[in-house]
Formats: C-alpha cells, structure tokens, sequence
C-alpha cells in the first residue's frame, strides 16, 4: 500500500471550546468578547489556508528495522522495536497541513500579533495530530478489508523524537517514504517543513502489543507521559503515572 490521501475532513479547524483547551483555558471559563473574537480570527485563517495530505506506505518489518536503526544515535534499550516484532502490519506515514497556515503563523508573529498567532499555532497542531490519527485509520481499514487483521486490532503511531527513536531516524524515514512527494521536506537539523507536519510508523496489532512499563531511561526525563494517554485509549482505560 502506498497512497496518499487529501485528508479533506480536517480542512476545519476543531470547535471554540477545543481551541481554548489547547490554549489551557478550563471549559467552565467564561471568556472575554476579546478572546471569543481571537479564536474565530484563528479558525477562519485555518480554514482559509490549510492544505492537508498525507502519505502512507506499507513496509516490512525487516526493512523498518533498518528504517529505525538510522544512524545509530538511538537510545536503546527502547519500546519499539520489541512492539513491531508483534505487529500484524507496518507503515510509514508523514502529513501535512500546508506550507500556507505555517507561513501565517510566522507572518502574525512578525506582525506583533502573538495572541492570534498562538491560537493558529494551536489549532494547526492539533489538526496535525489528527492527521496522524486519520491516517494510522486508513491504514487499519485497509487492513481489515483485506484479512489481514480482525476487529479488534488498533494502529497507533510513533515518530522519531520519542520514545528513545533518534530524530535522525527521520532520513531513512524519509528516504524510504519519499514525503516530497507531498511537498514535505527535511532540513540538515531532522526538521520537517512546513512545520505543521508529521511522520513516522504506523504499527497495527492487538491493543496489547502497544502497552509497555514505563521503565526505560528516558522516561525518567519525560515530563508528560503522553504515551499512557496514547495506550490507554486502546483499552478505554484512564491514563495513570506511578
């Protein structure tokens, strides 16, 4: 499977009250007309310039091994590579927002407007999430359509930057999946642009395959956790850190 895909449902930017959570706004805050008048400004640019696709391709789990290894910078040991030796299905991804939404947000910045400026950047990345999520679907669906899994199978994604994956991983990732193709490119520093992007593996199993002890190196320096929040949505249980 190598497709790429427009991503046309997340050309609208997420509701008010989401915009405002991703700016820590609890949702029992009253806002001012000030702030209400921000986050419509910030969607309506959104809507106005995002330009969202993204591509996936399938790959062997030998030939990410060799995707993962990289340059030889990660920090291992790591949960990864024991998660996709249990995978039903493999994919690299990467997605998009577009180059548009990405240039605004600089331009707002360099127009003294950071108020608004955030609120795109805010906005943009969430859809960028989303586009990540759309996609580790897609590639599920087709999964399930053709046997390869049953029901109860979920993808999930993971990216280089994480979870002990160098981000130098990210020029093998690209050089096997080609993001340019999509307008996606690298810098010498690993950095994608437009910013607003993603990429990685999609790796589809059981829920299982994906729940690992947070007992590695580096999650003692990892202030949020965010991967209990990623795993325990495919059991539908709380995140918890011990």
């Amino acid at each position: 499977m190598r497709e790429i895909l427009p991503l046309d449902a997340i050309r609208l930017a997420p509701p008010p009250d989401m915009v405002l959570r991703r700016q820590g706004v609890p949702d029992d805050h009253e806002v001012s007309d000030q702030v209400k008048g921000l986050v419509e400004k910030a969607i309506s640019l959104y809507e106005a310039l995002a330009q969202p696709q993204g591509i996936v391709a399938g790959i062997s789990l030998k030939d990410f091994e060799d995707v993962f290894d990289g340059e030889g910078r990660n920090d291992l040991p790591a949960p990864l590579p024991a998660i996709v030796e249990k995978a039903d299905g493999l994919a690299l991804f990467a997605a998009t927002i577009g180059n548009p939404v990405s240039e605004k947000i600089q331009e707002l910045f360099q127009e003294n407007d950071p108020a608004t400026a955030c609120m795109l950047d805010g906005i943009a990345s969430d859809r960028a999430e989303m586009a990540a999520t759309m996609l580790a679907q897609a590639f599920l669906d087709s999964l399930l359509q053709n046997g390869v899994v049953d029901s109860e199978a979920r993808a999930l994604a993971y990216s280089p930057g994480y979870c002990g994956w160098h981000i130098t991983g990210q020029k093998k990732l690209f050089a096997s999946l080609d993001p340019g193709k999509i307008d996606i490119s690298l810098n010498p520093s690993c950095l994608m642009s437009p910013i607003k992007s993603v990429s990685g593996v999609l790796v589809v199993g059981h829920p299982e395959i994906h729940n690992f002890e947070n007992d590695f190196d580096f999650c003692l320096d990892c202030a949020t956790w965010e991967c209990r929040s990623r795993i325990a949505s495919l059991f539908q249980l709380s995140p918890t850190k011990n």
